[in-house]
């Protein structure tokens, strides 16, 4: 048997078995089919992972994989969709490479019950993972960034800055450090995001390249300004976390611009409180005429020059 395709059996397609219900062609052929039941749509994101960017060279390649898969994952949790399915493009160094990557990513299929649909392999001159998902969304209810109301309040699920704080725990040789699971494993917010959507939430964005950042695309996509609140931001519990180990300017830095978060930011009108607090999301700030992100304490606009990550910065 080809080398290739013998890999690609081996540690890829027998080792996931999960098969979605709506699959009408699998791993193995040129392509896979999947028939989308009735009165649902299906939501597609793709994602990409590159060593020595997306984690430290000398983080554990099946720690890799897995944070790949979630990160992906994470997308489809801001749509507010059931995961279903997912494509590979691998790019290897060598078949151990390969082999150690593929442990994480096999780990996270079974866990979230995805089916491992198709994808590619190759080898190169350094280690990346480009993921696709797929899920499936009652029809027009699509959790949007377009979709933000003025007044709406402004909601976090999830924690922010730990895993900023972990890489740099990480960085910094702490192997160990309290922090760094928070980096080196991403829980997608799939499961709330469904509760979200059920609720009626209908803008929402995952937070990858930070809290301000992400926020901005939302009062980009809806054409409104959005104001933090700092007061909201240091009575977070992961503030409380953070705050033994940075100062507090440190703490708030890694909390609004860190990235690599994966949790959810949403808004919802005045309305929605009670049920989101029941959730245990997080009221951080309000949607207000105007445009942009501010950053507010106690009324008052302040400028922290605080930016999230840019690939080509």
């Amino acid at each position: 048997m080809n080398q290739e395709f013998d890999a690609i059996s081996r540690l890829f397609q027998q080792r996931t078995p999960f098969k979605h219900p709506t699959t009408q062609v699998g791993n193995g052929d040129d392509a896979s089919t999947h028939a989308i039941p009735d009165g649902f749509e299906l939501v597609v994101s793709t994602d990409t992972a590159v060593e020595a960017v997306h984690w430290p060279q000398d983080m554990p390649l099946d720690i890799a994989g897995g944070r790949a898969i979630n990160a992906a994952l994470s997308d489809l949790a801001a749509m507010g969709a059931t995961p279903a399915w997912l494509w590979l493009a691998i790019m290897a160094k060598d078949t151990a490479s390969l082999s150690n990557m593929s442990d994480g990513i096999v780990q996270a299929c079974l866990m979230h019950k995805v089916e491992l649909a198709g994808g590619d392999t190759v080898r190169s001159n350094s280690n990346s993972i480009n993921v696709t998902v797929g899920g499936l969304l009652p029809k027009g209810q699509a959790m949007l960034r377009t979709h933000a109301q003025v007044g709406d309040d402004v909601w976090l699920l999830g924690n922010t800055g730990l895993a900023a704080a972990g890489l740099k725990q990480w960085l910094q040789g702490e192997k160990n450090g309290c922090f760094v699971p928070h980096f080196q494993h991403i829980k997608p917010l799939y499961n709330q995001g469904i509760t979200l959507r059920e609720l009626g939430i209908r803008c929402c964005i995952d937070i990858s390249d930070g809290l301000l950042q992400d926020a901005g695309h939302i009062a980009k996509g809806s054409t409104l300004g959005i104001y933090i609140d700092l007061a909201h931001i240091q009575n977070l519990a992961c503030y409380q976390q953070l705050l033994p180990h940075f100062t507090k300017e440190a703490c708030l830095k890694k909390i609004l611009s860190g990235g690599e978060d994966y949790a959810l930011l949403c808004t919802a009108p005045a309305s929605k409180r009670q049920a989101l607090q029941s959730i245990d999301a997080q009221h951080i700030g309000t949607c207000i005429k105007g445009e942009g992100v501010h950053l507010i304490h106690e009324g008052e606009i302040v400028d922290y020059n605080i930016k999230g990550y840019d690939h080509f910065a």
